[in-house]
């Protein structure tokens, strides 16, 4: 027995509204999601799970009225009948037991890859330009006809079922029933060419002494979050990840994401592999390339002005180069001062902002909250940006 059609468009309205509301929890709850640590260590194929509140239908609730309702004096929302000391709200269990219901939730799993889409849809590598010499063509094959005639294996299914379905309808008989050659709809595939220019994202940590766990956490965070973002939103991009201390190397992606902190602080040793390995590999004339780069700013006083020399050069040869320092550390109270302390900028981030290029862009993070406004910063599309 089929539902009645106001039941089925019932159905389908509920599911819409569910799932409007996931998205609506998972926005409200962006932040948190970010700096999750379960899902900063997956492998990528986790299963997030989301609280939601529980849906209710819409309904009238009858009742009887109460006798003698009125209002007496104060406001709304003045607290009444407690006594001093009881029912604060300061501590779990405070006051007397309640006697209304709670608010229902209950958990909703989403992927990794449709947590991304639903955050960082509206996300772009920005400043992105035409590269006519390494211009990638992608062929795809696209059903733009149907036509009476054509192979078995692209037979539309659900058109010749409806032809058959009102060819008997006409006779009196509304059922799937005596297929005729007349009833076949095939479909017609042409060839669609897409034309896309090649990008390259380099990501640059400090993972010297002074970026404790931590720091550490933060800045992977971010760059978690590229990696998603890239694969999702490009089918063209290379990415290229550099750790260092005193020294920086190229290292492979699931390395970088679980090197511990140890050494020195040189920041220009990264920005200088960062510039010989982009003009070998990933020249301009060829590429979009991005850099971006993670600190905490603790960097020798004398390798800044080196730093400053060489990302003016990196300005020459990138789309854009984005700086975040860190300033948030849970595990020391000289950090945790830091980070109420964010107007005084660190000696590596006062000398970046002496240079007044504006695809330099430079954000400071006080909290593991903040990596999402910083992935709003970097990839923020601009007006005169061709993708």
């Amino acid at each position: 027995m089929s539902l009645p059609w106001e039941l089925r468009r019932r159905g389908l309205k509920d599911s819409l509204r569910h799932d409007q509301r996931v998205k609506e929890a998972i926005k409200q709850n962006l932040r948190d999601l970010i700096s999750e640590e379960a899902i900063i260590t997956s492998d990528g194929n986790k299963r997030v799970k989301i609280p939601l509140r529980y849906l209710d239908q819409y309904r009238f609730k009858y009742g009887q009225p109460q006798q003698g309702v009125g209002q007496g004096e104060g406001n709304p929302g003045d607290v009444i009948g407690r006594q001093p000391g009881q029912g604060d709200g300061s501590q779990p269990g405070d006051g007397q037991p309640g006697d209304q219901p709670g608010e229902h939730t209950y958990e909703v799993e989403v992927t990794l890859e449709e947590l991304t889409q639903m955050m960082l849809e509206d996300l772009a590598l920005p400043w992105m330009e035409e590269k006519p010499e390494r211009q990638v063509t992608s062929t795809t094959h696209r059903y733009t006809d149907v036509r009476r005639k054509g192979s078995l294996a692209n037979l539309d299914k659900r058109r010749t079922l409806m032809n058959n379905l009102r060819r008997n309808a006409a006779r009196g008989q509304p059922e799937v029933r005596n297929f005729h050659d007349d009833d076949l709809r095939f479909k017609v595939w042409d060839v669609h060419k897409e034309t896309q220019s090649n990008a390259a994202v380099y990501m640059l940590m400090d993972c010297s002494g002074s970026m404790t766990t931590g720091k550490k956490y933060v800045a992977k965070s971010f760059f978690f979050w590229m990696v998603r973002f890239l694969r999702l939103k490009y089918q063209r991009v290379e990415t290229v990840f550099i750790a260092h201390d005193v020294n920086a190397q190229i290292v492979p992606e699931k390395e970088f994401f679980t090197l511990s902190s140890a050494g020195g602080t040189c920041c220009s040793s990264a920005y200088r592999l960062a510039g010989e390995y982009l003009e070998q590999h990933h020249p301009a004339r060829s590429w979009n390339t991005y850099l971006f780069h993670f600190s905490d700013g603790d960097n020798w006083p004398s390798d800044n002005a080196v730093c400053k020399e060489l990302v003016e050069a990196l300005l020459n040869q990138c789309a854009m180069v984005g700086y975040g320092e860190i300033r948030y550390d849970s595990e020391s109270s000289f950090y945790g001062w830091m980070s109420q302390n964010t107007s005084a900028p660190s000696s590596l981030q006062s000398v970046f902002n002496q240079i007044t290029h504006e695809r330099l862009l430079s954000v400071t993070i006080s909290n593991k909250e903040e990596v999402y406004q910083a992935l709003q910063k970097f990839l923020q599309p601009r007006e005169d940006s061709h993708v």
